[in-house]
């Protein structure tokens, strides 16, 4: 046999050769595919992996929507309008101070607390009063009329606080109080001196026969009772204490 021959010749036929196409065939129709993912026969094709786990790993999740149900308390309340008792008035000075009162049964000051000291004239019969609320809680600490006659007792020593005895309304019954107010400033003391002396005169012709009782130093007892408020005011310095803001 020739080289030409062997070359040109037929190459022998592998009878396993059709054996392992059909075998390889039969396993990928019948759902054997390793490696190649085979869509399945029936329903939707399957996500890609990336989408399956996208809310494991952090991917956009579809937006919930925004609940529209209504709650409604059990008891309505009706809105209710709150009064100062200060609508009638306009004030005539308005100062930050600390109020005292004098306890008798004890024979010390206490503290009333710290807040503003106003003079409110009403704005009808322009009778004036003093009134003085503790800031935060705005608790009445003093309530009164503003009566002529009354006298400041500047406090022994010091120049910003005040010492006066009237008739207070601030616990809701009329009761006879000693009390003492110190300011921050010498001029804060002043101008409630000021104003309250020019209260006194405001409400001397519109008091009548109240306004028309003779002055606590004119009375029988009235020099004891100047005393006894000179004496007390001397106490003042150390305990009433208060700081401008």
């Amino acid at each position: 046999m020739s080289g030409e021959e062997a070359t040109s010749a037929p190459a022998p036929s592998n009878p396993f050769a059709s054996l392992g196409a059909s075998a390889t065939t039969g396993f990928a129709a019948g759902g054997f595919n390793f490696g190649v993912p085979v869509a399945p026969a029936f329903g939707a094709a399957p996500k890609p992996a990336d989408e399956e786990g996208g809310d494991e790993d952090g991917g956009d999740a579809a937006p919930e929507e925004e609940c529209q149900a209504e709650f409604k308390p059990v008891v309505q309340l009706d809105e209710v309008e709150t009064k100062s008792g200060e609508e009638d008035e306009d004030a005539l000075v308005e100062l930050k101070c600390k109020l005292y009162r004098f306890d008798g049964d004890n024979n010390e000051w206490k503290e009333r607390g710290l807040g503003l000291m106003k003079l409110l004239q009403h704005k009808e019969n322009k009778k004036v009063r003093l009134l003085m609320r503790q800031e935060k809680t705005l608790k009445i600490r003093a309530n009164h009329i503003v009566m002529p006659g009354t006298k400041l007792q500047e406090h022994s020593g010091s120049d910003k606080a005040w010492v006066w005895s009237t008739v207070d309304f601030s616990e809701g019954e009329q009761r006879i109080e000693l009390f003492a107010v110190r300011f921050g400033t010498v001029e804060k003391a002043q101008e409630f001196k000021k104003k309250f002396e020019e209260a006194m005169d405001i409400n001397a012709p519109l008091l009548g026969e109240v306004a028309a009782l003779p002055k606590a130093d004119e009375s029988a007892g009235g020099a004891a009772a100047d005393k006894e408020a000179e004496e007390l005011a001397k106490e003042v310095e150390g305990k009433a204490t208060t700081k401008d803001e």
